[in-house]
């Protein structure tokens, strides 16, 4: 990111100062034929997940039809009252950060919720499909947190960022995930598939198993392609590596150290 404040708040740490620049030259066209592969690799992964997100709507189309989600109210609004039951309204609001989880990288689907939540000493299970109200749910649960003056980090769904998937409330250190990393080891799951209405969504069973097949085919070929743009990421960094000053690199490593922790000190003073 480029620095607002040059100077006076942010700087600037330019790696570019500690490479051999005449090795470099050698092997410019190389890097710039590795380097244009990379960007295609990438745009076509981009465009396998942006043609997964209507396909997803589509099953959240289908399930948001079969659900009762009067039901679905009920049980979230309980559950609000079980988490704040003896947290009063505070005059001011709670403090929110928003965040990832989880990614599609090159080496598939990768997670971090147990991390996130290891601290937590009540984790709620969120269960249900596509489309089955666990983001609002969650939403729901993330609003009376900061209204209750809590401390909320909000963790989004990759594929659709305005999805959430995890919400850890740290003032009460109380989790709340659709993440099957808690599906047995939890204090509470609450299954909204259980809302679904099943006459309603066995007439979309034939289209949501050929939707879901697509969506898996689209993410799968997302992730093929950003794991070959790795391998040509690493290709391209066997031009840099050995032409970079390590050693200097270091040192600027370990001065950023000691002024980061002088901050610090002078913080606790």
């Amino acid at each position: 990111m480029d620095p607002k404040n040059p100077g006076g708040v942010d700087e600037i740490i330019h790696l570019g100062d500690y490479w051999d620049l005449k090795k470099m030259e050698e092997n410019k066209e190389e890097i710039l034929k590795t380097n244009k592969e990379v960007g295609r690799l990438f745009k076509r992964a981009y465009r396998f997940l942006k043609s997964a997100l209507p396909v997803y709507e589509d099953i959240v189309a289908k399930n948001s039809d079969s659900m009762d989600f009067g039901k679905v109210n009920i049980i979230t609004y309980d559950l609000i009252n079980e988490i704040f039951e003896e947290v009063p309204v505070n005059k001011n609001p709670g403090k929110d950060r928003h965040l990832f989880g989880s990614a599609y990288t090159p080496n598939g689907w990768v997670e971090h919720t147990d991390t996130i939540l290891q601290d937590a000493k009540k984790v709620y299970y969120i269960k249900g499909d596509i489309g089955t109200g666990k983001s609002t749910l969650l939403q729901k649960v993330y609003n009376e947190a900061l209204v209750s003056g809590m401390n909320v980090e909000v963790y989004h769904t990759p594929l659709n960022p305005e999805k959430i998937e995890t919400i850890y409330i740290k003032d009460l250190n109380i989790g709340l995930t659709v993440s099957e990393t808690f599906k047995k080891n939890n204090f509470k799951t609450i299954d909204l598939d259980s809302f679904m209405i099943k006459d309603k969504v066995k007439k979309y069973n034939e289209e949501l198993e050929y939707d879901k097949k697509l969506l898996n085919i689209l993410i799968d070929n997302a992730i093929i392609n950003i794991n070959k743009a790795k391998k040509k990421h690493d290709v391209l960094e066997t031009y840099y590596v050995p032409n970079m000053n390590f050693d200097e690199i270091n040192k600027v490593k370990e001065e950023l150290i000691d002024r980061i922790l002088q901050y610090d000190t002078k913080t606790e003073d």
